[in-house]
């Protein structure tokens, strides 16, 4: 069963994978560099690896198909999603998609049963796409609950709030890396690997999936309730509470041991098929091979195309300005910024206009070091006000009140998320609108800041006038 049997499939699959790499070198980089240096994606490399042995040593392929041309058709919409993806800044859809890259290419070139027979090795490769902490605060919130009740059930008294778990010697956050999210992506990925080898039918190979998912859940649970005992029976400075990483693992590793224990009675292996002879590779199928890396090749070069109309002559008052420590924010990554001051009825009120042209490949909104207050401004308290979408503060900066207020706007729609940020740059492309604006309002505080709604008024004058 060790031998190669599928010498076709994999001779083209690795076509594709260097033409990925070379085609889109900057999310090539991004995987590397994660499976390389991430605690929690340093299985990535190991997971590719056993994608291609689980394909090499498949023993009932079948190889004669002449390919699909319906996984051409999902290949355009793949790049067409992925460009508009790349453009707009949404990371996570253009890392996701790497892997149906592949998926597609081998549908188009060897049609869907062969497709269907190493789904499961393809399918491996999602779990080291690394951008699954868009699932973290899921799992962040499950597991506080999770461990303030069962403290509370065995003794421990402990207040939530949020994702602070407090005991009486101290505070526990848990953070993105205790979600268990890394835990889930090995212990699915184990299960996947096992009903592959074991070829579980599909009843048994998702019992199997479950298990794993549950027990790498639970796993975590009892990781932090561990380090939360030792917290407070020994204190928060115990070597267990300070090395929790590696705790996991042997926590983790003793749940595993105990999922394979139970899998016999829980999924029953089928005997792998005979192998059959491996036909060789047909001129219409090659003919696929070089389309579907045509049309990759095409969705690369559209996007270094898009990036070359930005209008790098634009008469806006800054081009590629950085952020002075003035403003109230530390917004960067934008295109273009004009800052102003207007006096009415004896108040100054200064406004900074950021423009992010989405065909400038460095201008990014969204971008994770941008933040609408900036860490040396201090929130006194936020000012309701009756403007839709708009968030209005006090601030203190060099001791001295200010109000302030912030909000975005992308294809004429005003908003606070990030998120519709996003979304709403995709629907401003297709219409042929490439440029977002952040706008940022100060007014210095009067006397008692009793000038509030000279404030609010200015910024209701500017919403009129945008």
């Amino acid at each position: 069963m060790s031998s190669i049997h599928n010498r076709p499939l994999l001779l083209l699959l690795v076509l594709i994978l260097v033409s990925l790499v070379v085609f889109y070198p900057q999310n090539s980089i991004v995987f590397l560099d994660a499976w390389l240096n991430s605690h929690s994606y340093s299985h990535g490399l190991l997971l590719l690896g056993m994608s291609f042995y689980l394909i090499a040593i498949k023993p009932n392929l079948i190889s004669n198909s002449k390919g699909n041309y319906f996984f051409i058709i999902l290949l355009l919409l793949l790049v067409f999603a992925d460009i508009l993806a790349s453009v707009v800044k949404i990371d996570v859809i253009s890392r996701f998609i790497f892997p149906c890259y592949l998926i597609a290419a081998i549908g188009a070139i060897f049609g869907t049963k062969n497709l269907s027979k190493v789904i499961i090795p393809l399918s491996l490769i999602f779990f080291a796409v690394p951008s699954w902490s868009i699932v973290s605060p899921i799992f962040q919130s499950i597991a506080a609950v999770a461990v303030a009740n069962i403290s509370s059930i065995i003794g421990i008294p402990t207040f939530i709030e949020g994702n602070h778990v407090s005991i009486p010697n101290g505070t526990f956050l848990i953070a993105e890396g205790c979600s268990g999210v890394r835990y889930i992506l090995v212990a699915v990925s184990i299960a996947l690997i096992n009903s592959e080898l074991s070829n579980y039918n599909i009843r048994h190979a998702s019992i199997s999936i479950i298990s794993a998912f549950a027990l790498a859940i639970v796993a975590n649970w009892v990781r932090i309730q561990v380090i939360v005992i030792y917290a407070h029976l020994y204190g928060m400075d115990h070597s267990v509470v300070a090395d929790h990483n590696t705790l996991g693992w042997i926590i983790f590793a003793i749940f595993m041991a105990f999922f394979f224990l139970i899998l016999p009675y829980i999924a029953k292996a089928r005997k792998q098929a005979e192998p059959i002879p491996v036909s060789r590779i047909y001129n219409q199928q090659w003919g696929k091979a070089f389309l579907v890396i045509a049309i990759l090749a095409t969705g690369s070069m559209f996007n270094y195309y898009f990036y070359q109309t930005s209008d790098k002559k634009s008469p806006t008052i800054e081009q590629n300005g950085q952020i002075k420590k003035d403003n109230f924010h530390n917004f960067h990554h934008f295109s273009l910024v004009k800052n102003s001051t207007e006096l009415i009825d004896t108040y100054k009120h200064n406004i900074s206009k950021l423009s992010f042209d989405l065909r400038d490949i460095n201008s990014d909104m969204t971008h994770t070091e941008n933040k609408p207050v900036a860490i040396y401004v201090r929130v006194i308290k936020e000012i309701n006000n009756d403007i839709d979408n708009i968030k209005t503060y006090q601030v203190i900066k060099n001791n001295q009140h200010y109000f302030y207020s912030y909000w975005y706007e992308v294809n004429n729609k005003i908003t606070l998320s990030l998120i519709r940020v996003k979304f709403s740059s995709v629907q401003a492309l297709l219409s042929g609108s490439y440029i977002n604006h952040a706008f940022f309002i100060s007014t210095k505080c009067e006397q008692r800041c009793d000038n509030v709604n000279a404030h609010l008024d200015y910024v209701k004058k500017v919403l009129t006038s945008r």
